[in-house]
């Protein structure tokens, strides 16, 4: 178990935002479900996971240790019923899109534990605006991640 207050945290999206956020959880100590609608974009963006740490490895910024603890932290699915299951958080890492992310999460709220923080990856929609989709706004925040 983790020593995080989040130990379960489902990734919706593992695009160029997604993947990225993944790993990093997953490098502090959390069991991640990454989901994505495709398993072709599940899988492109769990390479990409497995790309950025092998490249740690090379540059000794990551051991191999760490490197195979972070991976086994990791798994993906297209379900996201599956995905949401025991999630203490869901962040989500989808296009910038109101009605996307409104239609996500009102899918979210049905299938994710009670008491789930929900976070979405927003960098310039009102996250207030994102929440109205939401029957219980005060489990939601807004969280943005830069990638390098």
């Amino acid at each position: 178990m983790a020593d995080n207050a989040f130990e379960n945290v489902a990734v919706i999206g593992a695009g160029t935002m997604g993947h990225g956020i993944a790993q990093v959880a997953a490098m502090a100590g959390m069991e991640i479900m990454l989901f994505d609608l495709t398993e072709e974009a599940l899988l492109a963006g769990l390479d990409r996971i497995h790309g950025n740490l092998d490249k740690g490895v090379d540059r000794g910024k990551v051991t191999e240790a760490e490197r195979e603890q972070t991976l086994e932290r990791i798994a993906g699915t297209t379900d996201l019923a599956l995905a949401l299951q025991g999630a203490d958080l869901v962040v989500e890492a989808v296009p910038e899109k109101l009605e996307l992310k409104q239609s996500l999460f009102r899918e979210v709220t049905i299938h994710a534990p009670e008491g789930c923080v929900l976070g979405t990856n927003t960098s310039s929609l009102s996250v207030a605006r994102i929440a109205e989709a939401v029957p219980d706004p005060s489990r939601m925040v807004g969280l943005h991640f830069f990638n390098p």
